[in-house]
Order: structure tokens, then C-alpha cells, then sequence
């Protein structure tokens, strides 16, 4: 009975959308007859992701590919060129693509390659493990800002370029486009830039992103971003949880994630990270708001503005890090640009310089310890006589914004510093 519900399902979806969807099962599935090419019932699913794939890209309207529950096994990255989703229907839990992990015969995306044009392409509800390329480990997308990877976990991936060059994002490359509610990790970036994501201009939201690790892989180069390396204006990493990753070598900067080009890290934590500054502001300047970054073993927070470009920290707690010289907050003093700092609970404060530079803004910081609720088991919000509660900076783009619980950013008037709002009157959280 179930084998013909099954075929029955699949056949009623068929009619209902003629062509407009493809499948993919393991080889033995119940209820499949064999494959049939274009693949466009459960009878007759492919079984080489690939494959379905092809077949749906034949026509310029946006298709579906679902992907039923197993391991699939690649010969060659899944190249996605035309407006098409591909969608594991029992999410990432259920559905795996695994890469085979051998040297990169791929420059772009080990398993995954989203192409720019062509429409809106997103992936979506998927484990990708053992992927290899040069850029993208896992998944390489294109600049694109319909490109769309959501609920995947990306581990087990590798950037790495055999002849000593750069390569970029461990698990992702993020060019355009947006990644969310994303986990990457356990990823190796074996020369340079992102251990676990390399972010261009796009938009990481509401991600894990732990245990990554990058490696110089060639003398002089830097070391950047052992979570996530930023580049290029209009980068923003938001709501995110960034810890354990680590970054390796002599010529080191950040171990969490590394800003450049005015890029926006918000809305989330930094901790656990090893190796050198938990957050890097570097060169092109950033921005970190309402952030909590705290016991990091590789210090808190890298400042080096070159001049003409802005360093600014808001509404950010920045505490109880060690490893280095000022591990809160360090400035390198080549830096000759601009720094803000406003409204953060950062110890010390007499560090922060006000000569030899541009330009200076520091106002509203405190050095007091800010209260976190048990942060030995991390539990990094804030308890309820915390002095950072209601002790932020107001900013437009919190209106309907959430902390990284989900909670309104602005509950009381005011907004509170680092991730978390603190929630009053017996209301009831999760803890992650």
C-alpha cells in the first residue's frame, strides 16, 4: 500500500505541475520504478543529483528539484546555471551530498557552484561534506544577489591550491547573495582567506559558524578570518554565532571573523576563538554593533584604520578575553585613520588613542564588569543587574530588528549592549 501511495503521490504531483519539478532518490527506494529521464515523479526519480539537475535546467522557467532523505555521492560539483531550486524534502539532517574529497579538479565550489544570471538559484535543506575547490570549499556562489543557500550545514570541506596561491572559504564563498540560518563548520582553508566562509559583498544571517580552521600556506601571506573573511563594501554577517574557529600561521588576523572594506559584523557572539583577536578591523575599515564577544583566547577586538577609512565599535561588550597585550581591544598604532567607539563595555578604556591619528569618537563606555549570566557555561546574556542593560545607542536599523534570541532589539526604551536583550517580568528563553 505504501509503495503505490508513493507512485500515486508522485504521479498526482506530476500532472498537477507538468515539468516543473524534478526528483531524486537513493538507488532501491521504496515505491521507485527506475529512473526516466526528465525525472519528473517519484516513480521515476533519478538518482544522480547531477543528472536531475541537467534535466531541469533544459527549460529557462524556474524549476524544482527535491531530493528525498540519503547519501548522494558526487562525480563533479552540481552546476547550477538557470532559475532552479534544489531542496532536500527531509532537510539537512536527512539529506547528505557528499564531494568524495580529492584534490580540487574545480576552482569554484567543491560541491556546489550557483552561477550568476540566468534567475534566482537556491539551495536549500542539505549536509555538504567532502567538498574541495579552490574557492568554496563546499559551496561557491556567484555574484548574484538572488543567489540563496539556506538551512544547510556545510563540514568537512576544504579550500586549498596546490601551487601555493590563495584560496577562499573553507566551507562557502559567498560573493552575492545571501546564506541563512546556515551551520559551517569543521571546515579547512589551507591558504589564507576564511576558514570557514569567504564573504563578498553578500549577506551571512542567523548562522553557526564554529570549528573552522585556516592556514598560511605560503610564507608572508596573511592569515585572515578563521570563521569568516570579509571584503568588499556592503558585506554584512548579522545574528550570527561565531566560535572555536582558529587561525594559523605567523602573520595572523582574525580568529573569528576579519573585516575589511567597511564591512558589518551584528547582532552576534564571538567566543572560544584561537589564534590571534577574536574580531579584526583592518585596513579598509568595519563596523561591529551590539555584539558580545568574551573569552576568546586569542584577545577580543584588532583595530588598524588606514588613514582615510573608519574603525567603529558600538554597543558592544568586550570582556574577559585573553591571550594577548590589551586583549579586550588592541589598536595597532600603524593605524593613522578614524576610531569610534560608543557606548561599549570594554576594558581598558585609557588604550583607546587620541593622538597620531585622524579622528577620534569615544563616548558612553564603560569598564565595568558587565554581568554575564553564567558565562562558564556559555551563557553569555545579561544578568539582571548588568550595568550594559539599557546602556546602548539607539540606531535606525534596529526598528523591527531582533537580538540573537529572536527578541526585540528594543524592548525597554532603550537598546541594551552586546547580542542579547535583557528580557524582564518572567519571560521565558531558551538557552542554546
Amino acid at each position: 500500500m505504501k509503495r503505490l501511495l508513493l507512485v500515486a503521490m508522485g504521479l498526482l504531483v506530476a500532472a498537477a505541475c507538468p515539468g516543473a519539478m524534478h526528483y531524486v532518490v537513493t538507488n532501491g527506494t521504496p515505491g521507485w520504478t527506475g529512473a526516466v529521464d526528465p525525472y519528473t515523479n517519484w516513480a521515476t526519480a533519478g538518482t544522480n543529483i547531477i543528472d536531475v539537475v541537467n534535466a531541469a535546467m533544459t527549460n529557462d522557467e524556474p524549476r524544482l528539484v527535491l531530493v528525498s532523505n540519503g547519501t548522494y555521492y558526487l562525480t563533479n560539483q552540481v552546476l547550477i546555471t538557470n532559475a532552479l531550486t534544489i531542496r532536500g524534502v527531509k532537510g539537512r539532517e536527512a539529506t547528505i551530498v557528499d564531494g568524495g574529497y580529492g584534490m580540487p579538479t574545480n576552482t569554484y565550489g567543491g560541491c556546489f557552484y550557483l552561477l550568476s544570471g540566468g534567475g534566482a538559484k537556491t539551495l536549500d535543506g542539505f549536509t555538504i561534506t567532502n567538498g574541495c575547490a579552490t574557492s568554496g570549499g563546499g559551496v561557491y556562489m556567484a555574484n548574484d544577489v538572488s543567489n540563496t543557500v539556506k538551512n544547510c550545514r556545510i563540514t568537512g570541506c576544504v579550500a586549498t591550491n596546490t601551487f601555493g596561491s590563495l584560496a577562499s572559504g573553507g566551507g562557502a564563498y559567498v560573493w552575492r547573495g545571501v546564506m541563512t540560518n546556515c551551520e559551517v563548520i569543521g571546515n579547512i582553508n589551507y591558504n589564507c582567506y576564511g576558514g570557514g566562509i569567504l564573504l563578498r559583498r553578500g549577506i551571512v544571517a542567523s548562522c553557526v559558524v564554529a570549528q573552522n580552521t585556516v592556514y598560511q600556506g605560503k610564507t608572508g601571506n596573511e592569515v585572515t578570518g578563521g570563521g569568516i573573511h570579509t571584503f568588499e563594501s556592503t558585506s554584512s554577517i548579522n545574528n550570527c554565532e561565531i566560535y572555536s574557529n582558529e587561525v594559523v600561521g605567523t602573520y595572523l588576523i582574525g580568529s573569528g571573523v576579519a573585516l575589511k572594506d567597511n564591512a558589518v559584523l551584528r547582532n552576534s557572539l564571538i567566543y572560544g576563538n584561537m589564534g590571534q583577536h577574536a574580531v579584526s578591523i583592518y585596513n579598509t575599515g568595519g563596523k561591529v554593533q551590539n555584539c558580545t564577544i568574551v573569552g576568546n583566547k586569542a584577545g577580543g577586538i584588532y583595530l588598524y584604520a588606514a588613514s582615510t577609512y573608519t574603525g567603529c565599535i558600538e554597543n558592544v561588550v568586550s570582556y574577559f578575553n585573553v591571550g594577548s597585550s590589551d586583549s579586550n581591544v588592541y589598536f595597532n598604532s600603524n593605524g593613522k585613520g578614524s576610531y569610534q567607539i560608543i557606548n561599549s563595555c570594554i576594558a581598558p578604556t585609557n588604550t583607546f588613542p587620541t593622538s597620531g591619528i585622524e579622528g577620534y569618537y569615544y563616548a558612553g563606555n564603560i569598564e565595568s564588569d558587565p554581568q554575564l549570566a553564567d558565562k562558564d557555561n556559555n551563557n553569555f546574556r545579561l544578568a539582571q543587574d548588568s550595568p550594559c542593560v539599557n546602556a546602548g545607542t539607539n540606531q535606525e536599523w534596529m526598528t523591527n530588528a531582533v537580538d540573537l534570541d529572536g527578541a526585540a532589539r528594543i524592548r525597554y526604551g532603550r537598546v541594551d549592549m552586546g547580542a542579547y536583550e535583557r528580557i524582564y517580568h518572567g519571560v521565558v528563553y531558551g538557552v542554546r
